[in-house]
């Protein structure tokens, strides 16, 4: 689904209306449908419990108040504390403050009054509603909305935020100084590109996105190329998997990487290749790191190669190179590989000519602003996969420039080097080469560690290998390595998680994500011994 600035939400909302759809008709659907989700989030909740919903004046407090007359018509408890008086609403949420049934208990203290009043409402609820702002902040936030979200955070009762969490910038994600922590946001129609971006990500809680009947063809006159994707939709993109496979039917991996400075990065590639599903991976290394390498992973073949006096990898040409190559089904090609002149030009010169399917990583990449040539591939299947760093130094610009520019220039590369282009960070952002962007859900802090990139790069690599095409591999790839730093974190500190914790716990990742594929049917056939 695409993802939208709160401009390109208003466009969106404005021609659904002039095209005949009363606005107070999205908000009754708005309004529906979130109680629908909520029930469906929050399944322990049931009448008589106790809800608050908070209601700002503006659309967001209008489908709140739709809310409260739903919830109050199936029997939940349902009090409103109104941030304005009636006359100062907007129309479609002045209708739906008239439709108020006389059960719902509703409050409009003043504004010096809103932090303590809420605090007493949530005292005794069972769940807090922010209605108040959804798309409609732009930072820094004043008194007395301060108080309020911060009476909001302090409150043990779960929260829900209805379209994008109050404080939270939906174009952004700036937030300044403070903003609603919820536990759960449910967004209306289309995911807003301040939910998924720092530091407003952190304050989204589980995101939920619930259809209220835009067409699709409104979506796409009014929304970029700019895509994100529910966890469950993952599941779809898992390399078949038949019972009866050999190791070669899963795919072969060739690691090539590693260095005497960087000895550990080809071993981490290795390990993201291994837990990929691949059936067999070769790491190929300079002769430096032989032994350590076949003692770190005795899952893999090793191979050692020549090594320049710096202890890189000497350029490999002809048959040595055609023989590393047979029977490989991609590369994962860079990790730890160094900065040595003759190794840069080797790398260059292997990745024009490479047919393969192929991952690009760290200086593998990073060779082609040292030898100062544009990116090219031979291969159809390429994903590179910089951080914002190794991106600056081979476009020769500030690193600074090219993270606050991403979202523009990732897609305009993607398309330049016809290459998938995964930029990694918080979010990882992934990019096609017909310039469509997709922001990967999953992930934390977790990975800000040295070592998790390779892990990616094997990952990716062993995903190609497995059949996956390039922007299916980054994408599943970036939300598995994501998810699977979030399980190496769950039972302990997100500070504390190694590189090597993060490929231990892509099995979990995976049975995750296989868990909501659909059952097969049974076979009756009798499967041989």
């Amino acid at each position: 689904m695409r993802v939208v600035t709160a401009r390109q939400m208003a466009a969106i909302d404005r021609e659904t209306i002039d095209g005949g759809v009363p606005g107070e008709e999205l908000m009754e659907r708005a309004g529906r449908e979130i109680v629908r989700a909520l029930l469906d989030v929050f399944g322990d909740l049931a009448p008589p419990a106790r809800v608050a919903i908070c209601c700002g004046k503006g659309n967001n407090g209008g489908d709140g108040l739709v809310m409260a007359r739903l919830l109050d018509g199936l029997g939940f408890q349902v009090s409103v504390m109104l941030l304005a008086l009636a006359d100062d609403l907007s129309p479609d949420a002045a209708a739906n403050h008239a439709r108020l049934p006389a059960s719902v208990t509703l409050y409009t203290p003043a504004r010096e009054e809103w932090a303590d009043h809420w605090s007493e409402l949530c005292g005794s609820a069972d769940l807090a509603v922010d209605a108040v702002f959804g798309t409609g902040i732009q930072p820094p936030l004043r008194e007395p909305y301060v108080s309020l979200f911060r009476a909001f955070n302090r409150q043990p009762v779960p929260v829900l935020a209805v379209d994008v969490p109050s404080g939270v910038c939906g174009d952004t994600g700036r937030v300044d100084p403070v903003a609603v922590l919820a536990d759960v946001t449910i967004t209306v129609s289309l995911p807003k590109r301040g939910l998924l971006l720092p530091p407003g990500r952190d304050f989204v809680g589980d995101l939920a996105v619930v259809d209220i009947g835009f067409t699709a063809e409104v979506v796409r006159r009014h929304a970029p190329l700019h895509d994100y994707q529910p966890s469950a939709s993952y599941a779809s993109l898992l390399p078949r998997r038949p019972g009866d496979v050999h190791k070669y039917r899963c795919g072969t991996v060739l690691v090539l990487g590693g260095s005497y400075a960087y000895g550990g990065a080809a071993v981490l590639t290795g390990l993201g290749a291994l837990r990929s599903g691949a059936g067999l991976v070769t790491v190929a290394v300079p002769s430096c790191l032989e032994v350590p390498t076949r003692v770190s992973l005795p899952e893999a073949l090793i191979v050692p190669l020549a090594e320049t006096g710096s202890g890189t990898i000497a350029p490999e040409t002809g048959e040595g190179l055609k023989r590393l190559l047979t029977r490989q089904g991609a590369v994962a090609f860079g990790p730890g590989l160094g900065d040595d002149l003759r190794t840069n030009r080797f790398a260059v010169e292997m990745l024009r000519d490479l047919t393969l399917p192929v991952v690009v990583d760290a200086d593998g990449f990073s060779a082609f602003g040292r030898v100062g040539v544009e990116p090219t591939f031979g291969s159809a299947d390429v994903v590179l996969t910089p951080h914002a760093g190794e991106l600056a130094r081979v476009l020769g610009k500030p690193a600074a420039e090219v993270q606050e520019h991403r979202l523009e220039l990732v897609p305009e590369l993607a398309v330049r080097w016809q290459a998938t282009l995964l930029l990694k960070g918080s979010p990882a952002i992934i990019a096609e080469p017909s310039g469509r962007l997709t922001f990967n859900p999953s992930g934390d802090d977790a990975l800000a560690h040295g070592g998790t990139g390779d892990v990616l790069t094997g990952l990716i690599a062993g995903l190609l290998a497995q059949g996956c095409g390039a922007a299916d591999a980054a994408m599943l790839g970036a939300y598995l390595h994501g998810k699977a730093g979030e399980l190496a974190a769950a039972s302990g500190s997100r500070r504390s998680v190694l590189a090597r914790e993060v490929a231990a716990n892509l099995g979990d990742a995976f049975a995750d994500l296989e868990d909501l594929l659909p059952v097969q049917p049974e076979t009756t056939a009798g499967s041989g011994s």
